[in-house]
């Protein structure tokens, strides 16, 4: 009868563990997946936010984690150099804080720029991932602008109406900005420079019902996504930028919505 109890309770608590790990085995799982899912960009942006506070030892491991699992890669250079700045003891936390400050405010000049030099989207009919005659002419002009400024990376989005179903509109909006990506690669831009991402219908830029608003919301934006100095950490790398080009910030105006029908 002991022996009965006993091996009752011994079951007992080997299905308790093995609830508790069922429960416990997913959850750790998708942490993993979380921390393996960090881009090379934002690997390298956690990097230097621990060099600046301070956390050398952190920013190391990740800056050499971007080198390790993204060889070859924009980002890897840039930590690359980092971390030779960083031996060479050229750079104070302080000073790190004030370029990455710097690079940030860069990139949103850069931004600013390329919607009032060339505009930064294009716009397709209903139910298209056809480039128009005029689109085609926008993001040539983009691939030009671009060309000569080769430390902008850019981030193609695409978009679509809610006139389709969701899934539909995922489906499109990544069609688009596939097809604006690859008129960009076609006029001399390197694949490299460029990541994609489809919105669908969420992330519109007018709620409405009338056809000639939703227009709107069907088109493909190319956002300039970062600027990548190419010079050292030290003072020299900020007044280095303040010369690279001619960028100020502007007052500029979004593209008429009567404009988008015709592209």
């Amino acid at each position: 009868m002991l022996k009965l109890r006993t091996s009752n309770v011994s079951a007992g608590v080997l299905c308790v563990v093995l609830g508790l790990m069922a429960v416990l085995a997913p959850r750790v799982f998708a942490q993993d997946q979380t921390a393996d899912s960090e881009t090379a960009a934002e690997l390298v942006e956690d990097g230097l936010d621990a060099l600046s506070d301070h956390a050398e030892d952190s920013g190391r491991r990740l800056l050499a984690r971007v080198i390790s699992e993204f060889p070859g890669s924009v980002e890897a250079a840039r930590a690359k150099r980092a971390l030779a700045a960083l031996d060479r003891g050229e750079s104070t936390p302080e000073e790190r804080a004030a370029i990455k400050a710097g690079i940030a405010e860069r990139a949103a000049e850069f931004r600013r720029a390329f919607l009032l030099d060339v505009g930064d989207r294009v716009f397709f009919a209903e139910n298209s991932a056809i480039l128009g005659g005029r689109a085609r002419s926008i993001v040539e002009r983009q691939a030009r602008w671009l060309t000569v400024r080769p430390d902008l990376t850019v981030l193609v989005i695409g978009r679509a109406d809610d006139s389709v179903g969701r899934s539909a509109a995922e489906i499109l909006s990544l069609q688009r900005a596939q097809v604006v990506r690859d008129r960009l690669i076609a006029a001399g831009i390197a694949e490299a420079r460029i990541e994609v991402k489809a919105a669908g219908s969420a992330d519109r830029l007018a709620v409405c019902d009338d056809p000639m608003c939703q227009a709107q919301n069907r088109n493909a934006e190319v956002f300039i996504k970062e600027w990548h100095f190419d010079g050292n950490w030290p003072k020299s790398a900020m007044s280095g930028a303040s010369a690279k080009g001619s960028v100020s910030p502007v007052n500029v105006r979004r593209a008429d919505p009567a404009d988008s029908v015709s592209q």
